[in-house]
């Protein structure tokens, strides 16, 4: 019931938020609602970029896991690396629960090789991903620094869980922009220049 109500609520604010902004923008002057205007399109296509890299980061995961299962001669090593790539979208949480998974099947295989092969290879590929991988990809999409990205994801888990770590790189992203655009904003303003003092008459 609570995931059928995210997605209609999601639908509903995906289809109106454009149009709440656009009345909340047109309060301002006409450059401001410029500002504004490019404000939000910034933003969105850095959360825009963001699914597709968590996406990409996710195929990786799948992709190398099907191809170590191959290896070891798992069965349903497709849909297991699916699973894999299901739950690597989930921030921190879900490549480990991916990797236990996996782990869980390779006991009624060649045990125990297959198990210990399967969970160094686990932990080998989870240190490189979230050392390397998700942040140089995230790094990409959301135009941040690789340091920014793994300590926003550390910072956002540290605050709020698993939800944290989700939102921390769109946070973000979004504060970098705004901080770039109101930046910019300054620097375009002209200014103002003060009267200086009214010059002494001549003496005679």
């Amino acid at each position: 019931f609570a995931a059928v109500t995210i997605i209609v609520l999601s639908i509903f604010m995906l289809s109106s938020g454009r149009r709440f902004m656009d009345a909340w923008i047109r309060e301002y002057q006409p450059d401001r609602e410029e500002w504004w205007n490019r404000l939000f399109e910034r933003i969105g296509n850095a959360i825009g970029n963001y699914v597709a890299g968590a996406l990409l980061q996710a195929t990786i995961a799948g992709v190398t896991s099907y191809i170590m299962l191959l290896i070891l001669g798992i069965d349903f090593a497709l849909p297991l690396a699916v699973i894999v790539f299901l739950l690597d979208l989930i921030p921190l949480v879900g490549a480990t629960l991916g990797a236990i998974i996996v782990g869980i099947v390779t006991l009624f295989s060649d045990f125990p090789v297959d198990t210990i092969v399967w969970a160094v290879f686990a932990i080998v590929y989870q240190q490189v991903e979230n050392n390397i991988i998700q942040p140089r990809i995230q790094a990409r999409a959301v135009q941040l620094d690789p340091l920014i990205v793994l300590v926003s994801v550390l910072f956002g888990s540290a605050l709020a869980g698993v939800l944290g770590a989700l939102l921390a790189i769109p946070v973000a992203a979004a504060l970098q922009i705004t901080y770039r655009e109101y930046r910019a904003q300054k620097r375009q303003a002209p200014s103002v220049i003060r009267p200086g003092p009214e010059p002494s008459p001549a003496a005679p």
